[in-house]
């Protein structure tokens, strides 16, 4: 489980990395360095990830077509929810508003990303599937009690 929220946490960085390369202040002024902000940003947008992997863990490793479907709908959550709150540590309301816009346009823009983005949820899935099977059957639930 910790595996799968430190995979969450390298993608979230590659992806706030992503994100702050397509922001119209980066993209006119040739820097080299990061600034605070931008340093903060990257660290957020990591953090965010990763716990957010971490708290929807019980969405992730369901067996069958019902396991696929669910895990896709909670990657989804994942990437509005990390534009929501990561956009809000960063600027709020205008970060809270724009983040889930600059995460959707930095994926359409990068379509490596968005390729990315699938892989690793679907290794999630996979590093979370010892971990359903276990809390199903020591928990005694079926795939539909879920």
């Amino acid at each position: 489980m910790l595996l799968a929220s430190l995979l969450g946490a390298v993608f979230g960085l590659i992806l706030s990395w992503a994100a702050l390369q397509t922001l119209s202040w980066r993209v006119d002024v040739d820097q080299s360095e990061w600034t605070r902000q931008e340093s903060w940003l990257v660290l957020t947008g990591t953090a965010v990830v990763g716990g957010l992997v971490l708290f929807m863990r019980k969405h992730f490793g369901h067996s069958g077509a019902f396991g696929v479907v669910r895990t896709l709908v909670a990657g989804l959550w994942i990437l509005f929810l990390a534009g929501v709150i990561t956009g809000t540590l960063n600027m709020p309301l205008w970060g809270t508003t724009f983040g889930v816009i600059i995460i959707a346009g930095t994926l359409v823009k990068s379509p490596l990303l968005a390729a990315l983005s699938l892989g690793v949820l679907a290794l999630v899935h996979w590093l979370c599937s010892p971990w359903q099977d276990e809390r199903n059957s020591a928990l005694g639930y079926s795939e539909t009690e879920h």
